[in-house]
């Protein structure tokens, strides 16, 4: 890799784009290779087809998603670099990937704080990505002392051998939360769920990794799963690429990006606690958190006074009325704000704070950084 590269700069990717987790990281890709005018040219083989392609196409780079043991010879090879834009069973140098650390933190926050008292992990036997997702969910759970059960099996998504996941499902005491390894894993159980009999939400709820568009369309109800910027993914492996291309040094070749929140729809739409109080008093939460509201407006909606109110919810759920509002407004504030679509005066509104510095302060309070700074993690 000398220092003089031919332009245009050609660079294999090597991306499946029939899900949406490769579509999002080829978006950020292709961001990047649009910016600094890449020859990009897109592998749509795997497996040892893959690199026989690659191999011919001669590229100065190679970017993957989950990188297989051929494509990594190839590069060997060829002498030329290859980053991955997940972590794969395999080793390379360079890769840009989900903080699984995070992802245990927030499906443990999430699930615990429906009242849960039950849980589980769903994953891929054999993956490593798989395990390290486990172990942390476990280890976030632990605090509260709760340890999930576990199942994995070699299969990933489909209905083909799906009675040893039933019979899993069923053993489970209820109602119980389930960590989902990604969204096709989180869809096959929804498909269990549905086998067995076993309501969703109610008796199972469930939580995927990827917040897929598409998978959460197709599933009923539909899928709450864990933001992955993808998209961000894509674009700093293209950059890590870039200056490998080029012979630059790289500060941080293995990367570990943290989810940008969660996206709670229909398989998660339960409290399970049993004061009727509490649970009127959280939906109420939930549904006008985006209105200029305050914990005296919630204890006036059902009916008890406030220190009554906050008494029972913290007896319950081990957080006051007034935490769950705000936890409920930064969560939404997330997410709009990694969507980058509305002004930080507008996102302020939509989450029922008066103007934008209030929110602005708020948000840094609760989560360590300015809207601004958290939007541009997510900015290619």
């Amino acid at each position: 890799m000398g220092s003089k590269i031919p332009q245009p700069v050609a660079v294999a990717v090597c991306i499946d784009t029939r899900d949406g987790a490769g579509r999002r990281r080829l978006h950020g890709v292709a961001q990047y290779g649009q910016r600094n005018g890449w020859r990009m040219m897109l592998v749509r083989q795997s497996g040892r087809d893959a690199a026989q392609e690659v191999l011919g196409l001669r590229p100065h780079g190679i970017i993957t998603y989950i990188a297989e043991g051929s494509l990594v010879e190839a590069a060997l090879q060829m002498a030329v670099p290859l980053v991955d834009t997940a972590r794969s069973d395999v080793d390379v140098e360079s890769f840009v990937s989900l903080n699984n650390e995070e992802v245990g933190r927030l499906a443990a926050e999430r699930l615990a704080g429906l009242g849960l008292r039950s849980f589980g992990y769903v994953g891929v036997r054999g993956k490593r990505v798989s395990v390290d997702r486990q172990a942390c969910f476990a280890r976030h759970l632990k605090p509260r002392g709760f340890v999930p059960a576990a199942f994995s099996q070699r299969i990933a998504e489909g209905e083909s051998r799906i009675r040893p996941l039933i019979r899993w499902l069923e053993s489970l005491p209820k109602p119980v939360g389930v960590l989902s390894f990604d969204d096709k894993l989180a869809e096959r159980v929804l498909t269990a769920c549905r086998w067995a009999g076993l309501s969703v939400p109610n008796s199972v709820a469930v939580l995927g990794i990827g917040n897929d568009d598409l998978v959460s369309k197709l599933t009923w109800p539909s899928l709450s799963s864990i933001n992955v910027p993808a998209e961000r993914m894509g674009f700093e492996a293209a950059e890590i690429l870039d200056q490998m291309i080029h012979g630059k040094a790289i500060d941080e070749p293995k990367r570990w990006l943290a989810p940008s929140g969660v996206t709670m729809r229909g398989s998660t739409a339960l409290l399970a606690v049993q004061d009727s109080v509490v649970e009127s008093a959280a939906r109420y939460v939930r549904e006008h958190a985006g209105d200029a509201i305050g914990v005296g407006h919630v204890a006036r909606a059902v009916g008890v006074s406030r220190r009554t109110l906050d008494r029972r919810f913290t007896e319950a759920l081990g957080r006051s009325v007034h935490e769950e509002l705000t936890t409920v407004r930064m969560q939404h504030a997330c997410e709009l704000l990694s969507e980058g679509l509305e002004t930080v005066g507008a996102i302020a509104k939509a989450c029922g704070f008066g103007s934008a510095s209030s929110f602005s302060r708020a948000f840094h309070r609760h989560l360590g950084c300015w809207p601004i700074e958290y939007r541009n993690q997510f900015r290619g």
